[in-house]
């Protein structure tokens, strides 16, 4: 199992800013906290405890800032690295269900049906085996490829496709589109990872396209999709929207030019934009977060973190989930008035002087690690005097509260819950 935030331990293991020589006068200590494994059943929301198709396994366990869950469905296991990646793949459960649901129906099989005698079939046929298909290319759909200022030559090859987007003949055609709308109408990002998601997505999104079709797809079961994409600060219908609308391609113009906007150089928003841990979606939401930090300085340097530092789904989920906390902060009780890295951590000043710290974090306790990050962010400031303001998204354990205000800090958890009760 890949481990969940690897860029978050790695940088809070090596941002003590302690001198040496104070560190070797320290007597080292040996009352830390053990991470508790914990239980499914006392820490989360009934809804996403049981469901219709699922069941999440009683043994949660915590590790590098995420809770690691096993999920039992119907269509197999899935894993969930943290809490943020637990909401989404319950509603894609939710939704693959709804999905085959609508696979058994007369009204599918009859767009199949259509769809074969569709004259968009040999385009299909040239997304799945572009290179065995291609000399097979009637003439019809030539001419619309024609039309469209499209050319046949280079389909099928890699610099021709796009990792999100489909090959540009998919594109033409409109199922991409087709694809998006079918999943956000059910709630799920339509850019997940999760592959058994997205090849139910296909099949339903081609009958839909190519057999002409409407099909209801209905309420999900827990109300709705709790797991649209990721946490955007007061934002979340615009960046349903906004997915809906626009392509990837689209996606990646607009938010280059809001990036430029917010600070960062061309480069800087170049380099975040072509990190694939980053898909569409958190791209997007990304900058709609970074939006809500309106008239904080320095948003350039946490764009610059973000896009270099990044290597994996799990770090894309913690940057999108900070800029969603200090949105939330910024715009409520601590406006923020500057943003200030400490090595590749971006701590942030409010504009009362006080130091902020905000993290994706589902259970945090008094460890090594917790110890070193705050005596890093003390050492930086150079000023006894100064007060700190930690923001985290899941739960505080007792010992580590207590030792973050015996150090002045003071502390708020649970600000984005998600699943927990």
């Amino acid at each position: 199992m890949r481990r969940a935030l690897p860029f978050l331990t790695a940088i809070l293991s090596g941002l003590s800013l302690v001198q040496a020589e104070e560190v070797t006068t320290t007597p080292a200590r040996t009352d830390y906290e053990e991470l508790p494994e914990l239980k499914a059943s006392e820490i989360l929301r009934s809804s996403i405890l049981n469901g219709p198709f699922h069941k999440v396994r009683e043994e949660v366990t915590p590790y590098s800032g995420a809770n690691r869950y096993s999920i039992d469905s119907q269509f197999g296991a899935f894993e969930a690295e943290g809490n943020e990646m637990l909401v989404r793949r319950i509603a894609e459960i939710n939704a693959i269900a709804k999905l085959k649901e609508v696979s058994r129906t007369d009204q599918y099989k009859q767009a199949l049906v259509k769809a074969a005698k569709s004259p968009v079939t040999a385009a299909k046929q040239i997304v799945t085996d572009p290179v065995g298909t291609i000399s097979n290319v009637p003439k019809g759909v030539m001419k619309f490829m024609n039309r469209a200022g499209q050319t046949i030559k280079g389909i099928g090859k890699k610099q021709d496709s796009d990792e999100y987007q489909g090959n540009q003949l998919q594109q033409m055609i409109g199922f991409s589109k087709t694809k998006r709308n079918v999943a956000i109408n059910l709630g799920v990002d339509p850019y997940s990872s999760n592959a058994l998601l997205q090849r139910e997505l296909e099949g339903i999104a081609w009958a839909s396209f190519a057999g002409n079709a409407t099909f209801s797809l209905g309420t999900l079961p827990i109300g709705g999709g709790v797991g649209t994409a990721l946490t955007v600060t007061g934002a979340q219908s615009k960046l349903g929207a906004t997915l809906r609308e626009k392509s990837p391609a689209e996606l990646k113009t607009m938010n280059r030019k809001a990036l430029v906007a917010m600070g960062a150089t061309g480069q800087q928003a170049d380099r975040f934009l072509g990190n694939d841990a980053f898909s569409p979606t958190a791209q997007t939401a990304f900058v709609l977060n970074l939006k809500g930090l309106d008239g904080v300085q320095n948003r350039g340097a946490f764009i610059q973190l973000a896009g270099q530092t990044s290597t994996s789904e799990a770090d894309a989920v913690f940057w999108v989930q900070t800029a969603a906390l200090m949105s939330k902060l910024h715009q409520g009780e601590m406006p923020l008035a500057k943003i200030a890295p400490i090595g590749d951590f971006p701590i942030c000043i409010a504009k009362n002087g006080t130091v902020v710290v905000a993290l994706q974090w589902d259970y945090a306790a008094w460890t090594p690690l917790a110890e070193r990050f705050v005596e890093s962010v003390q050492a930086a400031q150079n000023n006894p005097n100064a007060s700190y303001h930690v923001a985290l998204s899941g739960v505080v354990s007792p010992r580590l509260r207590q030792e973050l205000e015996a150090r002045h800090f003071q502390v708020e958890d649970r600000v984005a819950p998600g699943p927990l009760k």
